[in-house]
C-alpha cells in the first residue's frame, strides 16, 4: 500500500511541475534580491549570492532548486542584476535566465527601489517520462513539453525602508506573461491574469538595541503565487554580536501548520545561511523535511571622485 501510495504522490508531483514557475525559498528573509527586483543594488554594494534548496529530502522526485544571482549599483541611482537558475521536480527540469533593473532614491528618511525583472523560461519534460505506464502516451501536452516550452515573464517590485527601521516590500510575479513556442497546455493564461493576482507582501520592523549589540526583526509575509497555494509567514529573526550569530523563526499556519528554522553568520564580506523546514501535516512522515542553503559575498561601492576629491555617495 505504501508503494502505492509513494507512486500516486510521484505521478502528482510529476504532472504539477508542468505549472509551477515561482521557485519558494525561505531565506528571503535575508536576501530580499531572491523574490524582489526592488531590492536591487538597495544596500548599495555589489552581491553574489549562491542558494541551494531540496525540498521533501528523501522523498521519490523531491524538488531540487539551484539559484545564482548578483546586484549592485550603476551610479547613484540606478542598479543592475542578473541571475540564474535551475530546478527538478520529477522528470522535469526547469531552466531560468533573469535580468533586474532598478531605480534607487530618497526622501527625507525614506530610501525606495523601484525594481523590474524580466525572465526567460525553458521548462522541458524527460523523453523516459512518455514510457512511464501512469503517463497517457498520446497526451499532446506531454509529447509537447519533451520538445520544451519556452516561456517570457516580468515582474515588477518595490522594497520601502523608512528611518533605518521599518521596511515593507511588495513584488508582483508574472505581471507579462508571454509564450515563446506552440507547446499545447490547458488552461494555460498567458497574459498573468491580472496585475494583482499573484504578490509578495512583507512588512517588518528593525528593532536595534546598541547596548545589547543585537537586532529583533519582526516581520509577516503574505504571498500569492502562480500555481502553489496561498501563504502566510510570521516571521522572527536576531542579529547578534555585528551579525556574527543570525538566528530566526518562522511559522506558516497554513496547510496544517509548517515551521522554519534559520542560523547564519556574516564574516567580514562572506555570508552563511542554513534553514530547515518541517511541516505539521502526516505528509512529514514520508520525507525529511527540506534544507536550504545560502553563500553570498559583498563587495563596497567604489563612490565616483567628485571636484575637490569629495567622494561622498549621494544615495546615502
Amino acid at each position: 500500500m505504501k508503494k502505492a501510495f509513494f507512486t500516486l504522490i510521484f505521478g502528482i508531483i510529476t504532472l504539477a511541475a508542468f505549472a509551477q514557475e515561482q521557485a519558494i525559498y525561505s531565506q528571503y528573509q535575508v536576501f530580499p534580491i531572491l523574490v524582489n527586483p526592488g531590492y536591487t543594488g538597495f544596500q548599495d554594494q555589489h552581491e553574489f549570492v549562491g542558494n541551494a534548496r531540496s525540498t521533501w529530502t528523501g522523498f521519490p522526485g523531491k524538488p531540487t532548486d539551484f539559484t545564482v544571482m548578483y546586484s549592485g549599483p550603476v551610479g547613484d541611482k540606478l542598479a543592475l542584476g542578473g541571475g540564474l537558475f535551475s530546478e527538478k521536480i520529477g522528470d522535469v527540469t526547469t531552466l531560468k535566465f533573469q535580468l533586474n533593473y532598478a531605480f534607487r532614491f530618497r526622501i527625507q528618511k525614506t530610501r525606495i527601489g523601484l525594481g523590474l525583472s524580466t525572465e526567460f523560461l525553458n521548462r522541458r519534460a524527460d523523453a523516459s517520462l512518455l514510457s512511464n505506464p501512469l503517463v497517457d502516451k498520446n497526451d499532446d501536452v506531454l509529447e509537447g513539453l519533451t520538445e520544451g516550452q519556452q516561456i517570457f515573464d516580468a515582474s515588477v517590485g518595490t522594497h520601502v525602508l523608512y528611518d533605518e527601521r521599518l521596511f515593507l516590500s511588495l513584488t508582483l510575479p508574472n505581471t507579462v506573461r508571454t509564450r515563446l513556442d506552440d507547446v499545447p497546455v490547458v488552461t494555460e493564461n498567458t497574459t498573468g491574469g491580472g496585475l494583482f493576482q499573484h504578490y509578495i507582501f512583507q512588512l517588518g520592523y528593525i528593532a536595534d538595541i546598541p547596548s545589547q549589540n543585537f537586532k529583533l526583526i519582526p516581520s509577516l509575509t503574505i504571498r500569492r503565487i502562480r500555481d502553489t497555494p496561498f501563504q502566510i509567514d510570521v516571521n522572527l529573526q536576531g542579529r547578534f554580536m555585528e551579525d556574527k550569530l543570525i538566528a530566526g523563526l518562522t511559522y506558516r499556519p497554513s496547510s496544517e501548520g509548517s515551521a522554519v528554522f534559520l542560523i547564519g553568520t556574516k564574516l567580514s564580506k562572506l555570508q552563511f545561511f542554513y534553514s530547515y523546514d518541517v511541516a505539521f501535516s502526516k505528509f512529514q512522515q514520508y520525507n525529511g523535511g527540506s534544507h536550504e542553503i545560502s553563500v553570498a559575498f559583498t563587495l563596497p561601492r567604489k563612490a565616483p571622485k567628485k571636484a575637490g576629491g569629495d567622494q561622498t555617495d549621494l544615495y546615502q
